[in-house]
Parts: C-alpha cells; sequence; structure tokens
C-alpha cells in the first residue's frame, strides 16, 4: 500500500512534483499538523488529519472540518512528535510494508530534519522524503539498486548525489556511472567522501555490503 503523510517542515513544489506525486499513487493520505497546507497548495485532499494543531492554519482547518475531515488531536505535552504518529498511523493502517513518501518533511528546523532522517531510517527501504528539489532515502545493506534522476527534476539544473554513513560505518560502497566512482570503498563512520557526486551517465549503480546509507539528490 502506498502512503503520503505531508508534514509541517517546508516544501517547493512545481507542477512536475504535484504530477509526480500523483503518478506514484497514494492510496491513503495523512497531514501531519501544518502539513495540511502542503496538500491544498498540490490538491490532495487528506484522508486522516492529526497533530497536536498546534501550527496548522485555522482557517484551513476549519475548511477539513466542513469537508468532513475529522482531526484526531493529539496534547501538545507528548512523547511522538506528529511525523511520529503519523507514520505509526499509516504502519497500523497500511501494514509494516506500506510504501510511504514524507512531504514537507525538511527545512529551517535542523532539529526537525535531522528527527525526521532517524524516522526514515526506522522505514527504510519503504520510505523516503520528497521536495520540489530533493529527494532522500535510507538504504540498509546488503543492498544494490539503480540511482536515477527524479522525474520533477529540472533537467537544465545540475544534480548533486550524496551518500553518507548513517549511524556507523558502511562497508563496500560500489558507485558506477558516477562523476566520482567507489569500487568496495569502506566509509568511516563520519566520512564525508560520498558528498556532492554527480551522476557521468543517465543512471548510475550503488551497492554495499554492510551499514546504513543516507542518500540524498538535491537539484541546485
Amino acid at each position: 500500500m502506498k502512503i503520503l503523510i505531508a508534514t509541517g517542515g517546508s516544501m517547493e513544489s512545481n507542477p512536475f512534483f504535484a504530477r509526480a506525486i500523483r503518478e506514484w499513487g497514494p492510496e491513503w493520505v495523512i497531514a501531519a499538523d501544518s502539513g495540511l497546507s502542503h496538500l491544498r497548495t498540490l490538491g490532495i485532499r487528506p484522508d486522516v488529519l492529526l497533530g497536536d494543531m498546534d501550527s496548522v492554519d485555522p482557517s484551513l482547518l476549519e475548511t477539513a472540518k466542513k469537508e468532513g475531515i475529522v482531526p484526531k488531536v493529539y496534547p501538545s505535552h507528548k512523547d511522538e512528535t506528529d511525523t511520529e504518529l503519523a507514520i505509526s498511523v499509516a504502519e497500523e493502517y497500511g501494514g509494516k510494508e506500506a510504501e510511504i513518501r514524507l512531504i514537507g518533511a525538511s527545512g529551517s528546523r535542523v532539529d526537525h530534519t535531522l528527527a525526521n532522517l532517524h524516522l526514515l531510517c526506522r522505514i527504510a527501504p519503504r520510505g523516503e522524503i520528497w521536495d520540489g528539489r530533493s529527494r532522500l532515502w535510507m538504504r540498509r545493506g546488503p543492498w544494490e539498486e539503480e540511482v536515477k534522476i527524479p522525474s520533477w527534476f529540472d533537467p537544465k539544473k545540475k544534480v548533486y548525489v550524496s551518500f553518507l554513513p548513517f549511524g556507523g560505518e558502511v562497508r563496500g560502497v560500489t558507485l558506477r556511472g558516477f562523476e566520482y566512482p567507489l569500487t568496495a570503498y569502506r566509509m568511516e563512520p563520519h566520512a564525508v567522501i560520498g558528498t556532492s557526486n554527480e551522476l557521468a551517465e543517465p543512471s548510475g549503480t550503488l551497492s554495499f555490503t554492510e551499514g546504513t546509507l543516507l542518500c540524498s539528490m538535491v537539484q541546485e
């Protein structure tokens, strides 16, 4: 099952991004608090609205209620973030194998962005963070996959691809089809050698044998 979660960070959008989300075909949509505004921008109606409602636009909240969306309100003093609650609800509804895409999950609140990266690790490899100019995903070894530029990126702009260890060392990292290839490379826990790479071909190949790797594509 495919589940889209909109949370309250920043989100850059464009017509191609909105189309890519629709083509991905979410079967269930969750708005976490002010993530409701991102869904309005994209023209997507949530199936569930949840959170402590401390940052959602009051007018959007009233509109949602008039449309029959009953918010599930949590106390502001709680152990879980709104995004974490949304992921838990998504897994309860769609099961532990549900594919999850998070939008509005990054931005100027660095603490929230870091927290969401840890949540991304929790739902790897079936979860990703999407934005109009970026894609973030987490993988655990052993792993191999083809890496391509997302359909919503502007083909005239440069794209940077980064692969960074998350929570420990990563072994056997091999990159093919990139400007800076690697072969069976051992990344130390805090290595940054995988930062700002570029595809040298229409697609590249990533593989590694052990560890957890944070992967990102960012359009300049």
